[in-house]
């Protein structure tokens, strides 16, 4: 079992150094930003600059915490996580195929650095290790690693065995999830952190949420780049 120290540095801090970066961008994004011919590359689209550094500082500090998470591997169990991601994403994109929700543009690195170039290469590389890893990993380590017991024992959450059911812990961790994501794309992530609540009750282990997420980010960012849906993230 965990301590409790150790349940905060690898569950809990990971969530919050990626969101604080997230918070930068969000605050300070409008203040750096400048629409601008002459304007540096990270004053035109400052999210260039602030992903890479986002996914940097994280990804380090989950390899500093490695060997403090629980590393539940079941073959059985991983392979469900799978099967749920191609379920959770595919609800997840519906509405975008289905032309409901407007492209609006997204994450376009050719479109301040220019089409192949190795700028444009290296911010989608960046993207898609911060999305097929780093996310899901800081991401469900906290929903259902930590959020998910701490509802169910608030004083002693490290204490609760992964995948305990609870009906606080649904609600809490399906509407964090839902919140901190696009209003537009409030229905999927309701109905993939339903899926993901699921999957980890039924089996008992965190990382089956892990590849779940890894699994359905990676299909979000192919279609966002092979389909041309910058949208999507």
């Amino acid at each position: 079992m965990q301590t409790d120290s150790s349940l905060y540095r690898s569950c809990v801090y990971p969530l919050a150094i990626f969101m604080a970066f997230s918070i930068l961008l969000g605050v300070g994004g409008e203040w750096i930003e400048w629409k601008h011919p002459e304007a540096a590359w990270w004053q035109q689209a400052p999210e260039m600059l602030v992903y890479p550094l986002q996914t940097l500082v994280c990804g380090w500090w989950l390899w500093h915490v490695r060997r403090e998470i629980e590393w539940d591997w079941n073959a059985r169990a991983c392979g469900w996580g799978v099967l749920f991601g191609l379920v959770g994403i595919g609800l997840w994109l519906v509405p975008y195929f289905a032309g409901w929700i407007p492209n609006t543009g997204g994450f376009e690195p050719e479109r301040i650095f220019g089409a192949g170039t190795a700028a444009t290469y290296a911010e989608y590389s960046m993207r898609f290790a911060r999305a097929v890893i780093v996310v899901p990993l800081a991401e469900e380590l906290f929903w259902r690693g930590f959020l998910m017991r701490w509802c169910v024992n608030r004083d002693f959450p490290q204490s609760v065995a992964a995948g305990t059911p609870s009906r606080l812990g649904y609600v809490v961790t399906t509407a964090a999830f839902m919140f901190i994501h696009n209003p537009v794309d409030y229905a999927g992530a309701f109905c993939y952190g339903s899926l993901a609540y699921l999957l980890v009750v039924k089996t008992k282990r965190i990382t089956p949420a892990i590849i779940m997420h890894a699994v359905a980010n990676a299909i979000m960012g192919t279609c966002a780049v092979g389909f041309d849906m910058p949208q999507l993230w």
